[in-house]
Order: structure tokens, then sequence, then C-alpha cells
């Protein structure tokens, strides 16, 4: 009896292997099955797949990964999170699953949770980079910089060759304003990893920041032959609008070719009277369109006299004497058409009492210090104009 109860027990636990077996191999069928729908870029029937070794091998923590991993490129983050909830369940000991489960944290925007992952898969594993690396990560989102900083920096002490930790490094120190560290990191890290759009923006943000356009311009150019979206974006950042020209042909008088000297009444006849006044008008062409709130408010204007420079000076230096006419220093009125990107400004001059008044329209400047439509400051190298110079400084 108790032969026959060996023979039978081992019947059915050799069965039950069996068994287990085809359920194991039909599961592995269904991945593949999987993958290759993956490589066709047919999630839907790919998901199917997956849950259907799940259905033949319900802690298959490769089907869970895959499916989350889905979810997460759905935008279905809640969906993902339970997937990956299941995989560290699965592999409690694997610093992957507590990653993979971190991220979607991350993309789900529960930074606190997503924090408490990535700090249980680095101290499982103290020499892998990348729970601290993503760490960092976290406290750049959630403007915790000093922290940011030290996890990067703690990265960089297992990986020193590593041209990711150089480019979070440089990212995160544009954002502070550092941006003479910002070059010396994203310069590093771009030694490390040439090929590496992010930090290519990166750094001409850097270097525009710190007035090396040149180097900006050069950074620009190689993104517009490796990544066209990064090539728009630090375009839109480092092409500040500028002044692009003047024009008096329709001032009614005033001639910005004029030297110093000229008699006021030489700009109008009218202005030969004592006392008289005079409205001009002068347009600018802006390169990008203007915030027309900004550019129509007059207080954003000036009009000075020329101190040296591009500008040239005033009477070629000489004092301004009495007779000199008062430079207005506000416009009266400004209007713009934001189809011509064109701004008109109205300013007046006032004649002497004795119908002398003299003037230097040539080294008048005209500057504007507001912003784009698109909340962007002026160019500093091209928010004023004058005559003498003939182009924005």
């Amino acid at each position: 009896m108790s032969q026959f109860f060996d023979q039978s027990s081992d019947a059915i636990f050799a069965g039950a292997l069996a068994a287990q077996s085809q359920r194991t191999n039909l599961a592995n069928y269904a991945i593949q099955q999987a993958a290759r729908h993956l490589q066709n870029d047919n999630q839907d029937a790919a998901l199917k797949e997956f849950r259907k070794a799940l259905a033949f091998d319900s802690e298959n923590y490769t089907a869970h990964k895959y499916i989350g991993n889905i979810y997460l490129s759905q935008g279905k983050t809640k969906e993902a999170i339970k997937e990956f909830k299941e995989n560290v369940r699965l592999q409690p000991l694997s610093v992957n699953a507590l990653v993979d489960l971190g991220n979607a944290y991350v993309q789900d925007k529960s930074y606190g949770e997503a924090e408490k992952n990535f700090k249980s898969a680095a101290r499982m594993d103290p020499l892998n980079p990348v729970p601290d690396y993503t760490l960092g990560h976290v406290y750049l989102k959630t403007d915790r910089m000093s922290e940011a900083e030290a996890q990067f920096k703690k990265v960089q002490k297992i990986s020193p060759r590593d041209g990711n930790v150089y480019y979070s490094l440089g990212m995160l120190y544009n954002k502070q304003g550092r941006h003479e560290e910002a070059v010396k990191n994203l310069e590093t890290a771009l030694r490390y990893k040439p090929k590496f759009p992010a930090a290519n923006y990166e750094l001409g943000i850097a270097y525009n920041a710190i007035g090396e356009k040149d180097k900006a311009q050069s950074q620009l150019s190689i993104l517009n032959s490796s990544d066209y979206n990064l090539a728009k974006d630090l375009k839109f950042a480092i092409s500040k609008p500028k002044i692009v020209s003047m024009d008096t042909s329709k001032s009614g008088g005033f001639t910005e070719l004029l030297r110093a000297g000229t008699p006021l009444w030489s700009l109008d006849p009218a202005l030969m009277a004592p006392d008289s006044s005079k409205e001009f008008s002068i347009a600018f062409t802006f390169s990008e369109k203007m915030d027309i709130a900004s550019v129509t408010n007059p207080i954003n204007w000036s009009i000075t006299r020329a101190k040296g420079g591009e500008a040239g000076y005033y009477n070629n230096t000489m004092p301004v004497g009495s007779q000199e006419v008062s430079i207005p220093k506000f416009p009266l009125s400004v209007t713009y058409n934001d189809l011509t990107q064109e701004a008109t400004i109205k300013f007046r001059l006032n004649q002497n009492a004795d119908g002398t008044a003299t003037i230097d329209p040539a080294h008048l400047v005209f500057s504007f210090k507001g912003k784009d439509a698109s909340g962007r400051s002026m160019d500093s190298a091209a928010d004023e104009i004058n005559g003498y110079a003939l182009k924005a400084f």
C-alpha cells in the first residue's frame, strides 16, 4: 500500500512539474510574441500578449515590467505604478525594480514616493550611480537645489567619467545663474560624451549668459544638424529682440544725419518763430513681434544725448551751451504695427525765446528697454540706435 502511495505521489509531482514547465514555456512564448509587436510599434497587441503571459505565470516580472513601461509611454501613470509595485514585490532585492517604480512616481509627479524608492535603491547598492543620479533630478524638479548638487557630486565620485552627471551639474548651475560653472561642467560633459544635444543646448544657454555670443551660435549650429527641436528652443532663448532700423522719412522734418550746431529751425521753418514748438515722429523696426503694452508705453523708451562708444558724442564732445535745445526724456506717445513690427514714437522739440536753438540730430540716442511678445527682454547689444551709428548698439 505504501509503495502504491509513493508511486502515485511521484506521478502527481512529476505531472505538476510538467504542467508548470508547460505554463512557463507558454508564458515565455507570449513574451516573445509581445516583443515582436513592440518592434512593430503595436502596443495594444503587445499588451495582450504580456497579459497572456501573466495568465500562464502570474509572477512573471518581465511581463509586469513591460506592461508598466507601455503604460508610462501612454501617460497612464497610475496603471504603470501598479505594475511596477508588483515587480518590486516579486523582486524585493532588485535595484532596477525600485528605480522603475521611482521613475513612474516621477512621471506621476508623486515626488515624495519617488524619493523613497530611489533612496531605498541607493541603500541597496551604494556603488550604483543610477538611484543617486535620478534622486538628484527629483530634487532638481522640486527646486531643492543644494540637495540636487550634493547628489550629483556624489555620483561624480562614483562615475567620474560619466558625461551625464556633468551635464546635470551644468543644467543645475544654469538654473542658479552660475553660468561660468555651468560652462565648465558642460564642456566636460561633451568631452566625455560628444554626441549629447541636451548638453549642447545648456552650453549654448550658458555661453549666451556670459556674453560669449559666438560660442553660443556655435552650439546652435551643432544642434541645427543634430536636434531640430532643441535648436529651435536654443535659437528662441539666445535670439533676443533687437532694434533693426530707424526711419525718419515721415518724421515731419527731423533728419538723423544732421550734425552738431544744426539750427533747430532747419528741421522745419515753422520753428524760426521764438518759443514755437514742433512734434516729430520716428519709426523703429524690431527683429521680433513686440509686446504691445510694453512697446507702446513711453516710459520704456528714452531719448538722450550720446556720451561715447558706438553712439559717438553729442556736439562732438563740445559743452552743451544755453542755446542748445532741451531734449525730452520720454516720447509723447508710441504706436505699434504688429504686422510690420514697427513702433512709431512722437516727441516735441521747443524753440527758445530768441529763436536760436541748436541741435545735433545725429547724436540723439533712442533706446527701448521693454519686452517682446514672448516676454523676452531686449538684446542689450541692440536696444539703442542713433543717426551717427546708423545701426543698433
